[in-house]
């Protein structure tokens, strides 16, 4: 059976007092804005992936929280998160809906000297196994889709009984501010209207907690500025002082982040696993 087909729409995002227009005008060339400003970020900084201490301490945060056996890989961008689970055991299906994701995701593998044959072009609505996956993983995905409870019903399919999915998405929606509408966004969530929203989709959450408190207030600030922030403390500089920087960041992240639950964050993980009936 055909899934649902995700399109986007024309909308206006407002913020602290702020009108901007978000990154879903009707037709394919609007749609594609969102998908190009993201595809540009990670083309950008592809050779500093081994440096980019949020994808690093977030793949090991969610290949902790992920059941053995078989894997969807779902928007696996540059494959940083599917590097990880194949190095932890996982037979891994890795997929996005970018020709130049996948292709950046193949070539990230095949230098880390892992199979690149599950790779493969698609997204949610692509997904045609049934009751097939160990656990299902969309890292920062949903908020790109209009309609995200379609999209995470479609995911619910995909999972034998036992599975589980594990999620992430951008956190708090008053932070939503110019990287959320670069990058396509369609929202950012709140706690309790995400777990409902899963519950609506036929899931039961197990776990759910935020990370990335460090980020909270340059986002603030961004926001309040309407301007975005610079992405190289991420994946460092040249100089003495950004890799040493960069450095602590990746030990606070894989230490206390990965560890130790806020009551606030940028990003939301969540597991859930799917009910016997919706």
């Amino acid at each position: 059976m055909a899934g649902p087909t995700f399109t986007l729409r024309s909308e206006k995002r407002a913020w602290s007092g702020r009108c901007y227009p978000a990154l879903m005008p009707d037709g394919p060339a609007a749609a594609d804005a969102g998908q190009r400003g993201l595809e540009e970020h990670y083309a950008h900084y592809f050779g500093d992936l081994s440096r980019d201490f949020r994808a690093v301490s977030l793949s090991r945060l969610v290949a902790s929280l992920t059941p053995p056996g078989r894997v969807l890989d779902v928007g696996c961008g540059s494959g940083a998160t599917s590097e990880v689970l194949w190095r932890r055991g996982h037979q891994v299906v890795s997929m996005d809906p970018s020709d130049a994701m996948v292709a950046m995701c193949r070539e990230h593998l095949g230098r880390a000297g892992l199979s690149t044959q599950h790779v493969r072009l698609g997204g949610v609505e692509s997904i045609s196994e049934q009751a097939a996956y160990d656990a299902v993983i969309a890292l920062d995905v949903i908020e790109h889709i209009e309609d995200d409870l379609a999209a995470l019903r479609h995911l619910r399919r995909a999972l034998v009984p036992s599975g589980r999915l594990i999620l992430s998405v951008p956190a708090l929606s008053r932070l939503f501010g110019p990287k959320d509408v670069a990058v396509g966004h369609y929202r950012r969530y709140d706690r309790q209207p995400l777990c409902d929203l899963l519950a609506r989709a036929g899931f039961a959450v197990e776990r759910r907690r935020f990370w990335n408190a460090l980020g909270v207030l340059p986002v603030w600030i961004s926001v309040a500025r309407g301007k975005r922030l610079s992405e190289r403390v991420r994946y460092a500089g040249r100089s003495r002082a950004a890799r040493v920087l960069n450095d602590a960041l990746r030990i606070w992240f894989l230490v206390v982040e990965n560890h130790i639950p806020s009551p606030i964050g940028l990003t939301l993980v969540v597991v859930a696993r799917p009910l016997d009936r919706l």
